[in-house]
């Protein structure tokens, strides 16, 4: 099970969240051990993180990596000026909520499950408590705190944890693949086989012949797109991850459920989604099914069984 942490970031929100990470120096100004600094060390690859600032929950957060010796992040500028140079790093994949959650609103529910020592929110008065970073939470809180991020931000929260989950194994393998295309020996066909691992060059371009728009959400303007292999990369040989008829053009929040095989398509091109946390995304995103139906061609379609039978799977 994951552990639940909660950090108070004011000053910090912008530059940690859109920086991927949490900063705390290692002990007060003072020198003195602080606990809410302490726990970033305890951070471990999978914990849950919520995000709060200006009395509110507005990014949920899946800890990447544990605690590193860092310095102090250039772009906190004149914040925390009384702060150490050296400190504790974790990498976080933050997603930002539909709307955000304000735990005051709430306290009636959470104060029973506050910490007693060290909590992030006034145990009386549901304020945040800037005198601490990052607090643990007990798994019953943390609960809490997601169930309530479903009902009233954020019906799609689930999904976020399965796919900021997903993102680092995605990541591990990426670079694996990355790895194994260097014992490719022409190196324009190295070039090739790279790019079109990351969704770009010749195979993006095959791809945008054949798929002139997100098939969900009729997007198309195609710089905002991502070209998706429909048989996974890793499964193909040479010749089928560069071809156009492997590949779709999809809005970003679709591909990831196309890529884990929660939607898929059948050959006339409707939207196909057995999968009830992937439905409430789609809702949520306001889908309700393809905007644009345009059948597929017959090298689509060779595709795209293996891809509907992963999905049924």
């Amino acid at each position: 099970m994951p552990s639940y942490w909660w950090v108070n970031h004011k000053q910090t929100y912008r530059q940690e969240t859109d920086g991927g990470y949490i900063w705390s120096p290692k002990a007060n100004a003072n020198g003195a051990r602080n606990v809410s600094y302490d726990n970033l060390s305890r951070c471990q690859r999978g914990d849950v993180v919520f995000s709060y600032a200006n009395g509110r929950i507005s990014q949920l957060g899946l800890v990447e990596t544990a605690a590193v010796t860092a310095p102090k992040p250039p772009e906190f500028g004149s914040a925390g000026e009384n702060w150490s140079q050296e400190g504790w790093l974790v990498r976080v994949n933050w997603q930002p909520l539909r709307q955000a959650l304000v735990p005051q609103t709430f306290f009636e529910l959470l104060q029973p499950l506050l910490p007693e020592r060290h909590s992030p929110i006034s145990t009386s008065t549901g304020r945040g408590n800037q005198g601490v970073y990052l607090a643990g939470l007990s798994e019953t809180l943390g609960l809490l705190l997601l169930k309530l991020i479903e009902e009233h931000a954020d019906a799609a929260v689930r999904v976020h944890l399965v796919v900021l989950a997903e993102e680092g194994d995605y990541t591990a393998a990426l670079l694996d693949d990355m790895q194994r295309l260097r014992e490719v020996p022409s190196s324009t066909e190295r070039d090739a086989l790279t790019k079109a691992r990351l969704g770009q060059g010749l195979f993006r371009h095959r791809v945008a012949e054949l798929e002139p728009a997100c098939r969900v959400t009729g997007l198309e303007r195609q710089q905002f797109l991502v070209a998706s292999h429909i048989k996974p990369w890793r499964d193909c040989n040479n010749r089928e991850r560069l071809s156009g008829a492997n590949g779709l053009l999809l809005s970003p929040h679709v591909d990831k459920l196309f890529d884990r095989h929660w939607i898929s398509f059948d050959a006339g091109g409707e939207l196909i989604c057995e999968n009830g946390a992937a439905r409430d995304a789609l809702r949520c995103w306001g889908i309700d099914g393809a905007n644009l139906i345009r059948p597929f061609s017959r090298d689509q379609e060779q595709f795209l069984r293996a891809h509907r039978e992963a999905l049924r799977r």
